[in-house]
């Protein structure tokens, strides 16, 4: 009796011990399905604040080119109109968002790239557009053709300090929108960019047409997401969340926004709940088969449960802050670091801030696997020269050191080591370094990089072909 009554005893306990522990798994499993979906936005917040900085980076490139034509021009005769025609058709603009030139001549015509000259005074006013300078139209219609949408990026050009003509570079939304490719998520992300003041959208690789953000008024919305909190921030370019179910295919889409700096336009990118947890939400299904299967299992297996849990959510962890391309600290991992720098003194302290050249062209001619080696070349140069540890890949093709403290010569020794054996295999890349004796954290630090890197690669690119890959 009494031996039957300890056999009941443990075997009361054995049970009660398997559904505290299938309990105890079932918490953990909801909670890391919490965790991967906010992380999930996470990296969805860190995609779109790249993108955003891509589009305004490539308008300004834009910019750029148009102003070295309009300043070729302002050397020419106004009259010798071949001159002038032979300029706007000798840069190319296959790698711009631009597709076509056009130069507003004091008298109201409009000179086209083929010669053809029209009179647009009805529709431009030569003095009004000379007082706004160079500047980036939001969506208007087009010109020649009003069912077509456009943006115009506009450029003075100036002799003396007058501007005798203007430059325009037209953007067509609706070609642009059809030939727009982002690699993000395997390539199954959207991109829109709106207009903060009207809701217009400018690009849109979800739908056929370009309308307005209040289409998606009245959509589905999770818990915790609202159309009025997006319409309230977007407008005052404020980053966000939104998380829809679409109308067509029924799938959860998540979306995130962030300001451009450009006009008041922010980009917005999706992706469905499937690509988002891609990669995560196998490891969340298996804590639930657990919980599911762990109430038959004898005690000795509890040790092993929580050997597995534990060992999990190391894995995933370390996912989570390893670049699965090079191998070396992530965006998420460089956003932490910077957030606890921010709380301290460094001293001394460096940064050296690192941009592949030609990644883009070399996806373009040669394919996305030839640029993931050119990444990985570089990160291999990186780590022969510094700590794993100290190496950041923070954007597609940027990279970020926080060397240990040594003497800028060694620094500069170093990267001229990288860059020298990048060039053996045929890469290149451009740099800048900063050091200061003391930082109040490292974000000014890597401004301060990042310039000196950007200025470094407006230097490589004035001296090579922005189409040939390097």
């Amino acid at each position: 009796m009494e031996n039957k009554t300890r056999s009941r005893v443990m075997l009361a306990i054995t049970l009660f011990s398997a559904i505290v522990l299938s309990g105890t798994v079932f918490v953990c499993a909801r909670r890391a399905g919490e965790e991967v979906t906010q992380r999930s936005f996470d990296e969805l917040t860190t995609a779109t604040k790249q993108l955003a900085k891509d589009i305004n980076n490539a308008t300004r490139t834009d910019q750029i080119i148009l102003s070295a034509m309009a300043e070729l021009i302002a050397g020419q005769d106004e009259d010798d109109l071949d001159s002038v025609l032979r300029i706007m058709n000798t840069f190319s603009l296959d790698k711009t968002f631009v597709s076509a030139v056009a130069l507003l001549r004091p008298d109201g015509t409009l000179l086209l790239t083929d010669g053809a000259r029209y009179d647009v005074s009805g529709a431009f006013d030569f003095e009004t557009e000379a007082a706004r300078g160079a500047y980036i139209s939001d969506r208007v219609t087009s010109y020649f053709a009003p069912e077509k949408l456009v943006v115009r990026n506009v450029v003075p050009v100036k002799r003396g300090g007058e501007t005798i003509a203007i430059l325009y570079g037209m953007v067509p939304l609706q070609e642009l929108s059809r030939s727009y490719k982002t690699d993000l998520y395997g390539g199954n992300a959207f991109v829109l960019i709106v207009d903060g003041n009207t809701g217009d959208i400018l690009l849109d690789t979800w739908h056929d047409s370009l309308g307005n953000l209040s289409d998606l008024r009245g959509r589905k919305m999770l818990k915790g997401y609202t159309y009025d909190q997006a319409m309230e921030n977007i407008p005052n370019g404020i980053g966000g969340d939104m998380c829809i179910v679409s109308r067509s295919t029924g799938l959860t889409l998540y979306l995130h926004y962030e300001p451009v700096g450009i006009n008041n336009w922010s980009v917005v990118l999706g992706v469905s709940e499937q690509d988002a947890l891609a990669g995560t939400r196998g490891v969340v299904k298996i804590l639930y088969l657990m919980s599911v299967i762990v109430g038959a299992i004898l005690l000795s297996y509890l040790a092993y449960i929580s050997w597995y849990l534990i060992s999990a959510r190391r894995g995933v962890c370390r996912m989570s802050i390893t670049d699965q391309g090079t191998g070396l600290m992530n965006r998420v991992a460089y956003e932490k670091c910077l957030r606890k720098s921010d709380q301290r003194v460094i001293a001394p302290a460096a940064c050296i801030y690192i941009d592949a050249n030609g990644l883009h062209e070399i996806n373009n001619e040669r394919g996305h696997e030839a640029g993931d080696q050119l990444l990985r070349a570089v990160a291999e140069r990186l780590r022969e020269q510094f700590p794993r540890d100290d190496l950041y890949r923070v954007g597609g093709d940027e990279f970020v050191v926080f060397p240990a403290p040594a003497a800028e010569a060694e620094y500069e020794a170093r990267m001229r080591a990288v860059s020298e054996s990048l060039a053996a295999q045929g890469h290149s890349i451009s740099y800048g370094i900063a050091v200061c004796e003391a930082a109040n954290g490292l974000r000014e630090l890597v401004r301060e990089a990042d310039e000196k890197m950007l200025g470094s690669k407006r230097a490589y690119y004035a001296e090579h072909d922005r189409r040939r890959p390097r």
